[in-house]
C-alpha cells in the first residue's frame, strides 16, 4: 500500500513539474511579475511590458478551424492513440501563423511583430470528432491541407481540434524592448510644438525576444 501510494505520489509531482516547467507556465510568470508601462513610457531598447489593445494593419487572418478574424492563431490537432493498456493524445499537426499587428493603449501605439515570440494563448476553440462524429467541414479542410483525414481504415479517427486566436480588437500583454519611428498615422493634434507623433516597432531580438500573452492575469 505504501509503495503504491508512493508511486502515485512521485507521478503526481512529475506531471505538477512538467506543467510548472513548461514554457506557457513560464510565459505567464514573467509576465505577471512584470510591472506594466504605458506605451509612450518606454524608451529605445527599455525591456518593459505594455498592455494593449490589437488593431489589425494591412492584413488580418482567417483562422482556420474557428474562422475567426485575428493577428495571430495557433491551431493543433491531437489524435488519439493506443498502446498495450494505455491509451494518449499525439499531436499530429501545430500551425501557428500571425502578421504584424498593431497595440493601441491610451498612451500611445506600438507595431507588434511577433515573428519568433514566445506566446502562450486561452486555447479557447475546442472540437472532437471520431467514430460517429464527422469532422466539420473546416477540420477535413484543415486535415487536408496538412496530408491528413479523419477516416481510419474502417471508422473515423479520434481527434480533436484546439485553436488559440488574438482577436482583432482583444485586450493583450506584451514584453520586449524596440525603438522609436515617427508615426505616420498619429492625428495631427498629438503633434505639439512641432514635437513629431512616435510609435513603438516592438521586435525580438537575440537579447530580449518578444512575451505574448491573452492570459487575464498577466494583463494586470
Amino acid at each position: 500500500m505504501g509503495f503504491a501510494l508512493l508511486v502515485v505520489g512521485v507521478a503526481g509531482f512529475a506531471a505538477w513539474a512538467f506543467w510548472y516547467y513548461s514554457d506557457e507556465q513560464q510565459i505567464r510568470r514573467t509576465l505577471r511579475k512584470t510591472p506594466t508601462k504605458r506605451i509612450q513610457e518606454l524608451r529605445d531598447d527599455e525591456l518593459g511590458k505594455v498592455v494593449g489593445r490589437a488593431r489589425g494593419l494591412s492584413e488580418t487572418l482567417e483562422s482556420p478551424l474557428t474562422y475567426r478574424r485575428c493577428v495571430y492563431f495557433i491551431a493543433v490537432v491531437e489524435e488519439h492513440r493506443s498502446s498495450g493498456k494505455s491509451s494518449y493524445w499525439k499531436t499530429i499537426i501545430r500551425e501557428t501563423r500571425g502578421v504584424p499587428f498593431m497595440l493601441e493603449d491610451d498612451s500611445g501605439r506600438a507595431i507588434i511583430d511577433a515573428t519568433a515570440a514566445r506566446v502562450s494563448l486561452d486555447f479557447d476553440g475546442k472540437s472532437q470528432s471520431g467514430t460517429f462524429d464527422d469532422p466539420t467541414p473546416a477540420e477535413q479542410a484543415f486535415l487536408a491541407r496538412h496530408g491528413q483525414k479523419g477516416q481510419g481504415w474502417i471508422f473515423n479517427k479520434g481527434l480533436r481540434y484546439r485553436e488559440a486566436v488574438i482577436e482583432d480588437g482583444e485586450t493583450i500583454a506584451v514584453l520586449g524592448a524596440g525603438t522609436r519611428e515617427p508615426d505616420p498615422d498619429a492625428p495631427p493634434t498629438e503633434a505639439y510644438r512641432g514635437d513629431v507623433p512616435t510609435r513603438l516597432r516592438l521586435t525580438s531580438s537575440r537579447k530580449y525576444p518578444l512575451v505574448i500573452s491573452d492570459d487575464p492575469s498577466a494583463k494586470r
